[in-house]
Order: structure tokens, then sequence, then C-alpha cells
């Protein structure tokens, strides 16, 4: 099952489709990208950014259907190919280091590490294109600090528990249970009436409001720029930008430890300057036209079309002759009673056990 998820204004994730195919390659990944392009209005995917593992075919499918997309690597899929060839364990923190780098400074620093460490790994890892998996190199209207694919890991997990089930039964299930899912997160949000910003972006504040603490703030009079310094190391915060020279409020769209203490001695209210994704009525919107069920399949309408009868058979005797067998087998349809009789010369079923026949089939 191929699956595309998203994480919304109060980082919860958040279901966007979802897709049963017989394997996993590129003609599969085409087609769930074009439809997802198609479904969320994004011709040829300006204004997406997508995350993958890259097996499979799926960043051949991005380049070539969705050129205007940004494509990122996962960073966990490519860990794990990184600790295949390179074991060292020494490795491992200065790697996750280098991926979670919100400046290029903090990222070289930490590749350095990996080139003293095991050279051949550090040239491995500069072909890999560290554009598509660095974190200071998301783009900013993205607004995300997201590396890994762990979003639609949770996700697929728990569509997991309904692959037993046939095509028809697992969709209606799935569709019904995050229709279910959209409206209580939409109930919920009118809880948070009285707050401009989701619970979980009040709570990123909260703590990089308490990280904060110590450091000295210099503000020039007359100027947007403040300068936060703590034991050698400076920030820049630019005011009217909403920029700081460690780039965290720039990729995540809230404000970082060094921003709030600059706001704090700005004497500004720090909801002011929390990127609008992360506002209450931004998720009331993602949420409020809610999710269509899938109807149960007990209410399906069925589509008329022609039986399609299995051919007639003549046998041949021992004499070698044409002639119609004698023997013929009766089936019995368990709703009209009807019987059904496929005899070598002729065949007759009843209209409905060959429709269930197919359904069991199809589903």
């Amino acid at each position: 099952m191929l699956v595309a998820v998203c994480r919304d204004g109060n980082d919860d994730v958040l279901p966007i489709v979802f897709c049963e195919v017989q394997e996993e390659n590129l003609d599969s990944w085409a087609f769930f990208l074009t439809n997802l392009s198609y479904g969320l209005r994004f011709e040829r995917g300006e204004g997406l950014c997508i995350l993958a593992d890259g097996d499979n075919g799926v960043d051949e499918a991005v380049k070539e259907f969705l050129p205007y997309a940004a494509y990122r690597q996962c960073c966990f899929s490519l860990y794990g190919r990184m600790v295949g060839k390179f074991p060292d364990v020494r490795l491992h923190s200065a790697f996750w280091g280098a991926c979670r780098s919100t400046d290029r400074k903090i990222f070289i620093h930490h590749m350095s590490i990996i080139e003293t460490v095991n050279i051949e790994c550090h040239n491995w890892l500069k072909d890999t294109d560290s554009k598509t998996w660095t974190l200071f190199s998301m783009p900013q209207w993205v607004k995300s600090t997201e590396v890994t694919k762990s979003a639609s890991e949770q996700l697929r997990i728990w569509l997991s528990k309904f692959l037993d089930l046939n095509v028809a039964q697992s969709y209606t299930t799935i569709t019904r249970t995050i229709a279910k899912m959209f409206q209580r997160r939409y109930l919920a949000c009118w809880e948070w009436v009285y707050d401009k910003i989701t619970p979980a972006a009040r709570q990123q504040i909260i703590q990089h409001v308490f990280e904060s603490d110590g450091w000295n703030v210099d503000v020039p009079l007359n100027n947007a720029v403040s300068f936060v310094s703590r034991h050698g190391f400076v920030f820049e915060v630019n005011r009217e930008l909403m920029t700081c020279s460690c780039r965290l409020w720039q990729l995540s769209g809230i404000p970082c430890e060094y921003a709030c203490r600059c706001i704090q001695s700005w004497g500004d209210k720090l909801d002011k300057y929390v990127h609008r994704l992360w506002s209450v009525d931004e998720y009331r919107s993602a949420y409020g036209p809610g999710m269509q069920m899938l109807p149960e399949i007990t209410h399906w309408e069925w589509q008329t079309k022609d039986n399609v009868l299995p051919p007639m058979k003549n046998s041949t005797n021992s004499s070698g002759s044409n002639e119609a067998n004698c023997h013929s087998k009766a089936f019995k349809c368990g709703l009209t009673k009807q019987i059904s009789i496929r005899a070598s010369g002729l065949s007759y079923v009843c209209p409905h056990m060959h429709r269930e026949i197919l359904m069991s089939y199809v589903l």
C-alpha cells in the first residue's frame, strides 16, 4: 500500500491519500503521484515538497511526473544504507547531527567529524547529494523540520490492521475511520478559541522560552536587528524579516529560543511572530470541510453489465465423434435458489450467482 501524509498545524499526522498496488515500482509510483498532484490541485508538483526513501522508482517518478516539486530523501533510509556499508558506531551521532543541522557551518562541522573517522564514508555521503537530505537546505516555504518519513510509517502501521480485509471492506473501513478522525479534530479545535496558535505550537514556544533563559540581548536603538549572546556564541535576530542566524525560525515558522529571548526584550507577544500555518484558524480550515465517507458495502449500487458466461465446450467420445456429454454439474444459488447447470454442450448460470463469484474475485 502506497500512502502520503503530512503534519497538520498541531503536529499530528494528516492522511492525504492511500493506494493499494500489486507492486511498488516506477509505474505504480507514477500512477500514485500524478493522481496525488491532480487531487491536491498542484500542477506538475508546484508547491509540493515530497519526502521519500528513494527506493523502487519513487525518485524517478517524482522527477518525471512532478518536476516542480521539491524532493527530499528520508535520512533514516540513508542511515540504514550507511550503516550497512560503514558500521562504525562513531559515525552515527555525527551523521544525525549533520542531518538536523539548521545552518551550513554546523553541517560542515559534523561532516568534518565523519571525515576524520572514516574518509570513505564522508565521500560516500557527499555523493548522495546532501542538498536533498540536510535540514538547512530545506526550502523555507515548507515550514517543516522533518528529515525522516516517520509520519508515513506511523500511518502505514495503523493501516496494517485493515489489510487482512478484502479491498472493498478495507477501503470502506479506512475512509470511515479517517472521516471520524477529521470530525473529532475539527470539534477539538473549538476548545482553542481563546488561543491564536495550536497547542503543539504553544508547547514549542514554552520550551524555547525555557531554553532562552540566561542569554544576553543587545538591542540597538531604532534598529530591527538584535544580538543574542552567551559564552562567546552570538546570534542575529531580525525583527522585521522574522529571521534568526540559526535559521530554525525560518525553517519551522516558530520563533527559536534566541528569537523568543529578543521578542520578550522587545515587549511583544510571541504569538505575533508565529507563522500562520500554526494558527488555529488554519487548523480549523484544514479539517472544516471534513471527509466524505464511503457507504457501507450493503448500500453500494450494482452496476448493470452483461454477464460473462463460460464458453460452451464439446467433448469427444471414445469413437472420436463429436457428441454432447451426458454428464452435467448443477450448482444452487444461495439467494435465488435457482439452479445453475453446466453441461458439456450448454452452460447456464444464474445471473446473481455469477455476480457473487465476480465479487469474491474482485474483492
